[in-house]
């Protein structure tokens, strides 16, 4: 039996994911911050193949101690879907700094912590797969929600740098958006997907990722868009220095 670890299990999408990889017959660990207070994720516990763990994104200790619950044990698909999306729309010359650092712990830096702490789990399982949850707002050229759309870009490049290092390892690591999903932090639209739609969208995606899918960046439909911009050509840093 596959097993999956997910991050951000207690509303929305991540729960979602939970019921959806349930439904396919994995064993799932979900995370939440506070596994008291969820209140639905706990309502799936009657289910013998989930477990329950605390998890807090702010908080790399307790990265460390969910890493050590683990003890080992193999991880099929390690999926990163927690965020925090911090001060709304703010007016150039206003930017909330306090706020962006803490959503680059939050959105970029606990993915990469996570990635660290669990490669072994993921290495001693049967198809060795991360895949982290990014936007595509990250690169939408409208101004505004300049933290949030940052941490989500720096989390693509984060993804990809994963899969960089671990591809020796026949670990691959990608990531992807969710579709525009009407949840508690995004209101729904007349073509929002809801949690359960773009969960089974994604999870017929992810399970069956291969080392020659390592470094994309998956639209819920399967199909793929740059990860982040590379400038991949002959000449690595820009103009040479002119002949004569």
């Amino acid at each position: 039996m596959p097993n999956a670890l997910i991050t951000g299990s207690n509303r929305g999408l991540g729960l979602a994911l939970v019921r959806t990889a349930l439904t396919d017959g994995w064993r799932v660990y979900a995370t939440a911050r506070r596994p008291a207070e969820a209140t639905d994720l706990r309502g799936l516990a009657g289910e013998d193949r989930l477990t329950i763990l605390p998890m807090d994104l702010m908080d790399f200790a307790s990265i460390d101690r969910l890493a050590g619950h683990l003890d080992g044990a193999p991880i099929d698909v390690l999926l990163s879907n927690g965020a925090i999306t911090g001060t709304k729309n703010t007016a150039f010359g206003e930017t909330d700094y306090d706020d962006w650092a803490d959503l680059s712990r939050a959105n970029a830096m606990a993915p990469m912590r996570l990635a660290e702490a669990l490669v072994e789990n993921v290495a001693a399982s049967q198809r060795k797969i991360m895949f982290f949850i990014s936007s595509r707002i990250g690169p939408n050229p409208n101004f505004g929600f300049v933290n949030y759309r940052a941490t989500k870009s720096a989390l693509s490049q984060v993804a990809l740098q994963i899969a960089l290092a671990l591809k020796e390892r026949s670990i691959v690591s990608s990531c992807g958006h969710p579709g525009w999903v009407a949840t508690k932090a995004a209101a729904a639209g007349t073509d929002a997907l809801t949690p359960g739609e773009s969960a089974q969208m994604l999870w017929r995606i992810i399970p069956n990722l291969t080392i020659a899918d390592t470094g994309r960046f998956f639209d819920p439909d399967g199909s793929t868009l740059p990860i982040v911009t590379q400038q991949h050509d002959a000449k690595p840093y820009g103009m040479t220095r002119p002949v004569g």
